[in-house]
Protein backbone atom coordinates (compact mmCIF):
# COMPACT_ATOMS: atom_id res chain seq x y z
CA UNK A 1 0.00 0.00 0.00
CA UNK A 2 1.83 3.08 -1.45
CA UNK A 3 0.94 6.23 0.78
CA UNK A 4 1.00 9.99 0.43
CA UNK A 5 4.16 11.71 1.98
CA UNK A 6 2.83 14.02 4.11
CA UNK A 7 3.70 18.00 3.33
CA UNK A 8 6.44 18.91 5.55
CA UNK A 9 4.39 21.73 6.76
CA UNK A 10 2.36 19.08 8.16
CA UNK A 11 2.67 19.45 11.99
CA UNK A 12 3.02 15.35 12.46
CA UNK A 13 6.56 16.26 11.56
CA UNK A 14 7.17 18.76 14.15
CA UNK A 15 6.00 17.12 17.16
CA UNK A 16 7.52 14.34 19.23
CA UNK A 17 6.28 10.90 18.60
CA UNK A 18 5.37 8.76 21.59
CA UNK A 19 5.64 5.39 21.95
CA UNK A 20 4.34 2.47 19.79
CA UNK A 21 0.53 1.66 20.26
CA UNK A 22 -0.21 -1.20 22.28
CA UNK A 23 -2.02 -3.20 19.56
CA UNK A 24 -0.01 -1.83 16.62
CA UNK A 25 0.42 -4.52 13.99
CA UNK A 26 4.01 -4.61 13.76
CA UNK A 27 4.45 -6.87 10.85
CA UNK A 28 1.89 -4.74 8.84
CA UNK A 29 3.24 -1.12 9.26
CA UNK A 30 6.79 -3.11 8.79
CA UNK A 31 5.58 -4.26 5.23
CA UNK A 32 3.80 -0.48 4.98
CA UNK A 33 7.07 1.43 5.58
CA UNK A 34 9.52 -0.94 3.55
CA UNK A 35 7.17 -0.95 0.46
CA UNK A 36 7.11 3.06 0.92
CA UNK A 37 10.72 3.35 1.26
CA UNK A 38 11.57 1.48 -1.74
CA UNK A 39 8.84 3.28 -3.54
CA UNK A 40 10.08 6.77 -3.23
CA UNK A 41 13.63 5.41 -3.19
CA UNK A 42 14.74 5.92 -0.03
CA UNK A 43 17.04 4.47 2.55
CA UNK A 44 15.24 5.27 5.44
CA UNK A 45 11.14 6.33 5.83
CA UNK A 46 9.37 7.00 9.35
CA UNK A 47 5.84 6.60 9.86
CA UNK A 48 4.96 10.15 10.77
CA UNK A 49 6.57 10.93 6.72
CA UNK A 50 3.56 9.18 5.77
CA UNK A 51 0.73 10.13 8.00
CA UNK A 52 1.06 8.05 10.95
CA UNK A 53 1.66 8.73 14.67
CA UNK A 54 3.62 5.90 15.85
CA UNK A 55 7.42 5.49 16.75
CA UNK A 56 8.60 3.56 13.87
CA UNK A 57 10.81 3.54 11.37
CA UNK A 58 12.51 1.56 8.76
CA UNK A 59 16.06 1.95 7.59
CA UNK A 60 18.65 0.21 5.45
CA UNK A 61 21.18 -0.97 7.49
CA UNK A 62 23.03 -2.32 4.64
CA UNK A 63 22.87 0.07 1.44
CA UNK A 64 25.06 -2.61 -1.14
CA UNK A 65 22.55 -5.54 0.04
CA UNK A 66 19.55 -3.55 0.89
CA UNK A 67 19.12 -5.33 4.32
CA UNK A 68 16.64 -3.41 5.61
CA UNK A 69 15.76 -3.09 10.11
CA UNK A 70 12.40 -1.57 11.66
CA UNK A 71 12.88 0.39 14.86
CA UNK A 72 10.23 0.16 16.89
CA UNK A 73 10.64 2.55 19.81
CA UNK A 74 13.85 3.63 19.27
CA UNK A 75 16.31 5.03 21.99
CA UNK A 76 19.79 6.41 21.14
CA UNK A 77 21.97 4.63 24.15
CA UNK A 78 25.54 6.24 23.16
CA UNK A 79 27.18 8.39 20.61
CA UNK A 80 30.54 8.58 20.16
CA UNK A 81 33.35 9.10 17.76
CA UNK A 82 34.50 11.69 15.33
CA UNK A 83 31.41 14.75 14.49
CA UNK A 84 30.71 14.13 10.96
CA UNK A 85 29.94 16.69 8.36
CA UNK A 86 28.14 14.51 5.54
CA UNK A 87 25.54 15.95 2.59
CA UNK A 88 21.51 14.86 3.88
CA UNK A 89 18.40 14.12 1.76
CA UNK A 90 15.29 13.79 2.92
CA UNK A 91 12.11 12.11 1.46
CA UNK A 92 9.84 15.09 3.05
CA UNK A 93 12.53 17.94 1.33
CA UNK A 94 12.72 17.04 -2.29
CA UNK A 95 15.88 18.25 -3.94
CA UNK A 96 17.16 19.64 -1.13
CA UNK A 97 20.73 18.78 0.11
CA UNK A 98 22.17 20.07 2.71
CA UNK A 99 25.40 19.44 5.24
CA UNK A 100 24.68 17.90 8.80
CA UNK A 101 27.16 16.99 11.31
CA UNK A 102 26.22 14.06 13.37
CA UNK A 103 28.55 11.61 15.44
CA UNK A 104 29.89 9.10 13.59
CA UNK A 105 29.45 6.27 15.75
CA UNK A 106 26.43 4.98 18.18
CA UNK A 107 24.93 2.40 20.39
CA UNK A 108 20.81 1.92 20.17
CA UNK A 109 18.33 -0.15 21.49
CA UNK A 110 15.25 -0.88 19.91
CA UNK A 111 12.53 -3.39 19.72
CA UNK A 112 11.28 -5.20 16.12
CA UNK A 113 8.39 -6.49 14.52
CA UNK A 114 7.89 -9.45 17.48
CA UNK A 115 8.85 -6.86 20.95
CA UNK A 116 12.14 -8.73 20.70
CA UNK A 117 14.45 -6.02 21.97
CA UNK A 118 17.61 -5.14 19.95
CA UNK A 119 20.98 -3.16 21.14
CA UNK A 120 23.45 -2.57 18.10
CA UNK A 121 26.79 -0.28 17.34
CA UNK A 122 26.30 1.71 13.65
CA UNK A 123 28.98 3.57 11.95
CA UNK A 124 29.29 5.89 9.28
CA UNK A 125 26.33 5.49 6.61
CA UNK A 126 23.89 3.43 9.00
CA UNK A 127 24.52 5.60 12.29
CA UNK A 128 23.69 8.72 10.20
CA UNK A 129 20.40 7.33 8.84
CA UNK A 130 19.51 5.96 12.33
CA UNK A 131 20.22 9.61 13.79
CA UNK A 132 18.35 11.17 10.71
CA UNK A 133 15.02 8.87 11.00
CA UNK A 134 15.30 9.08 14.87
CA UNK A 135 15.32 12.89 14.36
CA UNK A 136 11.78 12.18 12.65
CA UNK A 137 10.56 10.94 15.96
CA UNK A 138 11.44 13.35 18.11
CA UNK A 139 9.87 16.23 15.42
CA UNK A 140 13.69 17.54 14.34
CA UNK A 141 14.01 17.86 10.69
CA UNK A 142 17.56 17.63 8.73
CA UNK A 143 17.04 21.35 8.21
CA UNK A 144 17.17 22.71 11.63
CA UNK A 145 20.40 20.84 11.94
CA UNK A 146 22.28 22.14 8.76
CA UNK A 147 24.86 24.29 8.80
Amino acid sequence: MILQLIPNTHPLLHERINKCSYDLNRHEISKILYENMMHYKGVGLSANQIGMSERVFIMMINVETEETITCFNPRIIKTYGDQVWCEEGCLSYPDKFLNVQRPDRIIVKYEDENKVDHKIKLEGFSARVFLHEFDHMQGINFIQRAE
